[in-house]
């Protein structure tokens, strides 16, 4: 009888860096190989030695070694570093699925970000589609579009003789595909074994906005005083947030200030979500960067100037009006504008917390403006209810948590669960 087996490489105990492994046979296939973010106290890595992965250091895992052949493919859930970010470390005869939208996100990403967030693997990807299996070897494959903050992202169900294995990657049920998960319940009934996230279950992620509509509510709140600007940080890669913030500048009357990467971004998704902006004499106008405009150029020629009516620069500020959703840097000298006349902004962090630290922008505008960040954000990951509530739903036969630093706490609010560790072998 042959014994098919699921090994979680990395991300039993911590989360981000997760890599999961399923065998069959002497054939296997691997999900997700991202970068890890911290240890499994949560302390976070130190960067040198994340920036220069190795076996040696513990950062590379040595998963082409482990078996008689190499993996047969390298399956991404969805575009986030730390789920993607060791996958360049592999031979260039890697074979890396992806969804077509996550291809899309990284292919405009590659472009704009800098050299340590590019994905260069992009000529070794072969794009799917969720909800329509594939096949690779005796792998049978299916994704189903997850509520992530990250566009495209899935989870994967794999089925090979006759075993069902479920991974959700990372997901939510509070964004705007929240409906996405009727679907699943439909298609995915009692498999062999569910692998489910828990990244929340720290504690440490607030709910003080509980769902992305609230948060829209609150920025409709803040922007609602006349002549008074706004800068929001928020990443440009979570097009619900970007969403949320169209949403509330056109209720509240406002421009809203974006930059070339972001417009080329929501271009490139549209294909996907029609309904996504920029929409014909909308609200949205562009800034220029020097550094994004030689971007375009060398990629795109002169397509840029069919945007020349949503441009917007230091000369052309008619008002306060305005809502930045640009780089912090990009921000300064629209910010000192501001301040010079004695405008005071308004200014939203609508991020992960842990991230302000790192950046000193932040805190520099705070001190010029005597105002600090108003924190407006939901997390991209489930909360408990709604991570039970999934749980129950799919009644998987064993649920195995991943992607947490609380493991142990599934034991008490969910069926079925046995807690492995790092290279401990399930067999189905």
């Amino acid at each position: 009888m042959p014994q098919t087996s699921v090994t979680i490489l990395r991300g039993a105990d911590t989360i981000g860096g997760g890599c999961i492994k399923i065998n069959h046979r002497e054939d296997s296939i691997v999900l997700d190989y991202g970068a890890p973010l911290m240890d499994n106290t949560g302390r976070t890595l130190d960067a040198d030695l994340v920036a220069n992965p190795s076996i040696e250091n513990g950062i590379l895992l040595d998963i082409q070694q482990q078996d008689t052949k190499p993996p047969l493919a390298y399956l991404l859930s969805h575009a986030h570093p730390d789920h993607y970010g060791l996958l360049g470390s592999l031979p260039k005869s890697s074979m890396i699925y992806l969804s077509d939208s996550s291809y899309s996100m990284m292919t405009i990403g590659n472009l704009f970000y800098p050299e340590p967030l590019r994905f260069d693997s992009l000529e070794q990807c072969r794009q799917f589609s969720p909800g329509k299996p594939f096949q690779i070897g005796p792998f049978t494959v299916k994704a189903f579009l997850m509520d992530h903050s990250a566009f495209g992202a899935c989870s994967l169900l794999v089925e090979v003789d006759g075993k069902q294995v479920f991974y959700t990657g990372d997901f939510r049920g509070h964004g705007r595909k929240s409906r996405v998960s009727d679907y699943i319940y439909a298609n995915v009934k009692q498999p062999d074994l569910m692998l489910i996230e828990g990244t929340t279950l720290d504690g440490g992620h607030s709910q003080q906005f509980p769902t992305e509509a609230s948060v829209e509510e609150a920025m409709v709140a803040a922007f609602s005083e006349r002549d008074q600007p706004a800068f929001v940080t928020a990443s440009g890669s979570n097009i619900d947030r970007i969403v949320s913030l169209y949403n509330a500048t056109k209720r509240t009357g406002k421009k809203l200030v974006i930059d070339l990467y972001q417009l080329y971004l929501l271009e490139s998704l549209k294909k996907y979500s029609p309904g996504l902006p920029p929409h014909k004499n909308d609200h949205i106008k562009v800034i220029f960067p020097q550094s994004q405009l030689a971007i375009i150029k060398a990629e795109f020629g002169d397509d840029f100037l069919r945007h020349s009516h949503r441009h917007v620069n230091l000369n052309k500020l008619k008002d306060a009006n305005y809502v930045f959703r640009i780089s912090p840097y990009a921000m300064a000298p629209y910010f000192d504008v501001f301040i010079e006349k004695g405008v005071k902004p308004k200014l939203i962090y609508s991020m992960w917390l842990g991230y302000q630290s790192k950046q000193p922008k932040f805190a520099e505008m705070a001190d010029k403006c005597q105002e600090s960040w108003q924190y407006v954000h939901t997390s991209g990951h489930a909360y408990l209810e709604h991570l039970q509530n999934f749980s129950s739903k799919i009644a998987p036969k064993v649920l195995v948590p991943v992607h947490t630093l609380n493991s142990d706490k599934f034991l008490n609010d969910f069926e079925n669960v046995r807690l492995v560790k790092n290279g401990e072998k399930i067999v189905l």
